[in-house]
């Protein structure tokens, strides 16, 4: 699955544009993703040909930290849908647990994950590299990190002070100007690629925040993912579905058949073949989604129940006891006591 993932074509642009005011031509940046793929922003690029992209940005213009410079000029559409998404959530911890949700958006599947870490009153937001047939891209991974940062100040209007940034390539020749731009400690060679900041920051209100332009914008991200994934396979269409509609308690398997416009035995046959079962596919995502959701501090039990599509909240705590081995509150208590395991960078992530 590495080998095939993809990014959208506004991240792709923004690179070429961020390398040819460095100094590199236009013309040889083109030819390294085929200009033709570019011609409209829901396009999408091979995950490959975006790591080469960073990698001859760096060499045609001698700039290692150009990382740094892509952090500088992101804008909402250089994420796609998913930019408009998170500045119109109500606090940064609402913008972050959005991600997962829309994050196909920009990067797919495969190549790399998010993970937010919390441990006392310290934070850690990490990007991780999977296991795979693609290599490890250290000025992606610098883009990556200095365009949240950039990202997270914009959207709030306030500075996000980080008390320390990871990155798990070593050192270049000068780090001066990362310490710079991140205005904090930058240490290299870590276990993995990360922006840590004080637990405070999640509560940080965004200015642009706008709970019914932020449905709208919510509604859009589904329409570009339907737009662009729609001849995806079944099971991720399943998934996205079923999104969209364990809000609403409507996670049926006729509900599903609906939006899909499929039958239920249609949709039943067409998982089937490809190994899945529809209530695998929803046992899955629930799981999955319930693990970022009690990330988020400002969620009670009851209300991750309803996120969920659970009638009762009864049966989410039987179910996270399934899924954790814990009830949701010792779940918290234990996630608050100590960070989960370092995932190093190069192996998969479980």
């Amino acid at each position: 699955m590495t080998a095939s993932c993809t990014a959208s074509a506004a991240y792709v642009l923004t690179v070429v544009d961020v390398a040819v005011k460095a100094g590199a031509a236009r013309e040889l940046l083109l030819q390294r993703v085929g200009a033709g793929v570019l011609s409209s922003p829901l396009n999408r690029v091979p995950m490959a040909r975006l790591i080469d992209l960073f990698n001859a940005a760096v060499d045609l213009t001698g700039r290692p930290d150009l990382g740094l410079e892509f952090g500088r000029r992101v804008q909402p559409g250089t994420y796609s849908t998913l930019g408009y998404a998170l500045m119109t959530c109500d606090t940064l911890a609402d913008a972050i647990a959005l991600v997962p949700h829309y994050r196909r958006l920009v990067f797919d599947y495969g190549y790399s994950d998010t993970a937010l870490t919390l441990a006392g009153d310290q934070v850690e937001f990490a990007w991780l590299v999977q296991a795979g047939a693609l290599p490890y891209c250290a000025p992606l991974a610098e883009a990556t990190l200095a365009g949240w940062y950039s990202f997270g100040r914009w959207i709030s209007n306030a500075e996000l002070a980080l008390t320390a940034v990871h990155f798990a390539h070593e050192a270049p020749a000068d780090a001066a100007p990362y310490s710079a731009y991140f205005g904090c400690p930058v240490h290299f060679g870590q276990t993995r690629n990360a922006l840590l900041f004080p637990r405070s920051l999640l509560d940080m209100p965004l200015s642009q925040a706008d709970r019914s332009l932020h449905l709208a914008m919510r509604e859009q991200a589904h329409a570009a993912l339907d737009h662009v994934f729609g001849g995806a396979e079944i099971g991720q269409r399943t998934r996205q579905a079923l999104v969209r509609l364990l809000p609403k308690c409507e996670a049926g398997l006729e509900a599903v058949a609906d939006l899909l416009e499929l039958t239920p035995r249609t949709l039943q046959r067409r998982l089937s073949d490809e190994g899945l079962s529809f209530k695998q596919v929803l046992d899955d995502l629930r799981r999955e989604l319930s693990l970022v959701y009690l990330a988020d501090a400002s969620l009670s039990s009851l209300d991750i129940a309803l996120l969920l599509g659970f009638a009762e909240q009864s049966s989410f705590t039987r179910a996270c006891k399934e899924w954790t081995g814990s009830t949701p509150t010792q779940y918290r208590r234990r996630r608050e006591g100590a960070a989960a395991p370092i995932q190093p960078p190069g192996r998969a992530i479980d």
